[in-house]
């Protein structure tokens, strides 16, 4: 897929940290009960209980488990459901009525307000105004930089390869849940003028184009389904082998020179592609 440039410009923030806490594998993906068993086991290394419990009340309401204006399970019944406690339950509790999905009254009980609009966090951009339009609030995590002699399997493989690039990598959340990974390359000098916060954003290419000397000269998107490979596993809590979508974006200057090139690797359950036949 061809995307055209567009422009505007950001200035996000310069800060890359590590990450090197280990994840166990459950896969979020399953159904209710499915999801009420593998929560149960306890917490999954760096994902706390009361975000795996979040995601799993959100998902009962989407399904209908919990219905609309009806009372949910009660605090000691969550927390002997789940083996968690008081402050855990409490917790995931507040994230939904944070969202408006539930309220609490005194005496009454906890009940279902209103349904998540999507559990779809990442609609893929399938043009270019897609990609460069208003993305969704998300919280990323800086993972690893270092300097690296090329991508280490470029898409484009018509391109010229800039001398080296800076390989980066980072984590996409959304109420704390991760749901995407990002593997970024940046040839030498566009890194040494824009730095860190081209990739502050969940998508950097409308920086790019407002900043290369004449813009994109060219950006093309491939999408595909594949399995979580172990790593991948691990920093999306999920299973080795579970659906995942990988999308590789290359972008070229007017001279034919790879400037930018990434993959992200997106859990199958939280994104989407939508496009318009007629």
């Amino acid at each position: 897929m061809r995307l055209r440039p567009g422009r505007e410009t950001g200035h996000p923030p310069q800060v890359i940290r590590s990450m090197a806490s280990a994840r166990p594998t459950t896969d979020a993906s399953d159904t209710s009960d499915t999801s009420a068993r593998a929560a149960n086991t306890g917490p999954r290394g760096g994902l706390p209980m009361y975000a795996q419990l979040f995601a799993l009340f959100r998902q009962r309401i989407e399904n209908g488990v919990w219905p609309l204006n009806e009372c949910i399970p009660s605090l000691d019944e969550l927390m002997e459901e789940f083996d968690v406690g008081r402050v855990t339950v409490r917790h995931a509790l507040g994230m939904l009525e944070a969202e408006g999905l539930v309220g609490r009254f005194r005496g009454r009980g906890t009940f279902v307000l209103a349904r998540p609009q999507s559990n779809i966090w990442y609609r893929i951009p399938m043009n270019w105004d897609e990609l460069t339009g208003p993305q969704p609030d998300i919280e990323v995590e800086w993972l690893e930089s270092h300097e690296c002699t090329h991508p280490p399997a470029s898409v484009h493989t018509g391109a010229a390869l800039g001398e080296s690039y800076q390989a980066l990598k980072r984590r996409l959340l959304r109420h704390h849940i991760p749901y995407g990974i990002g593997h970024t390359y940046i040839e030498k000098n566009v890194y040494a003028a824009f730095g860190a916060d081209v990739l502050a954003k969940p998508i950097p290419l409308k920086i790019l184009d407002a900043r290369l000397p004449g813009g994109v000269g060219h950006a093309e998107q491939t999408v595909r389904a594949s399995v979580a490979d172990l790593d991948t596993a691990r920093l999306l809590d999920l299973t080795s082998g579970a659906p995942v979508i990988q999308v590789t974006r290359s972008v070229l200057d007017h001279q034919g020179m790879l400037v930018y090139e990434s993959l992200g690797v997106f859990r199958g359950d939280f994104v989407e592609i939508h496009t318009d036949l007629k």
